[in-house]
């Protein structure tokens, strides 16, 4: 058996992997310092609920997401990636784009939160409440697909939206996949206050996103590559 030159073995590999994750993790939880700093003064006289300041502290964390997301598709493809380059080329170049799509988010989740909370002070508006359910679920779940989406490919905003909504239903296993990453992680997260999660948990998670929507970016390459090129191209080309 032939020996395996330096960098190519498990041990390597598995390093090179936790480090990538945690310096990952470590960015993304920098560029989202205001909502860290919010959170914990919130949170030390008591308050944890939903108000204004908490959902504007929010902000930056749609570019920072888009950021660690591109990276981690990076990762995803080529096996490789120079975390610190690449996260804050990233960051710089989908910055607006992201935080376009993260603020409509976060205005349309926290209009149906304030609904949902008005209903539920009133038995007889019990089915608007589920309808208004309803509609969250289809937002987050596009939303798990247009954030991997505009990481990696420049599309106009109604292509974005209207493939989003399409993979959301057609790729419906895929769907139900990222919900139990996003759920699931966070839940896991939540419960188990372990350092050592919170060190990795927002790589992790984006990194088995993109994993999970390997399939659809790569039917999205075949089928715009020729009319469109991809933001990683765009970058690395820089």
């Amino acid at each position: 058996m032939a020996k395996k030159e330096f960098g190519e073995g498990a041990i390597y590999t598995i390093t090179n992997y936790i480090w990538w994750f945690f310096l990952g993790n470590f960015y993304f939880a920098l560029t989202n310092i205001l909502f860290i700093f919010v959170w914990l003064g919130t949170s030390a006289q008591g308050d944890t609920g939903f108000n204004l300041i908490t959902v504007i502290s929010l902000l930056p964390t749609g570019p920072a997401l888009v950021a660690l997301l591109s990276v981690m598709g990076k990762l995803v493809r080529d096996k490789d990636v120079d975390m610190t380059k690449d996260f804050f080329r990233a960051y710089k170049k989908n910055f607006f784009e992201a935080l376009f799509y993260w603020a409509g988010l976060l205005v349309i989740l926290s209009v149906l939160y304030v609904d949902v909370l008005y209903f539920n002070s009133n038995t007889k508006l019990a089915m608007l409440k589920m309808f208004l359910t309803v509609i969250a679920f289809i937002v987050i779940s596009m939303a798990l697909y247009i954030f991997p989406i505009i990481s990696r490919f420049y599309f106009k905003v109604k292509d974005v939206l209207k493939t989003s909504f399409y993979y959301s239903i057609k790729k419906f296993p895929i769907t139900v996949i990222n919900w139990i990453l996003f759920v699931g992680l966070t839940y896991m997260a939540a419960k188990i206050t372990s350092p050592l999660i919170l060190m990795f948990f927002w790589s992790v998670l984006c990194y088995l996103i993109m994993l999970n929507t390997k399939p659809i970016l790569n039917e999205l390459e075949d089928k715009y590559v020729d009319r469109q090129e991809e933001k990683q191209i765009n970058i690395e080309n820089e």
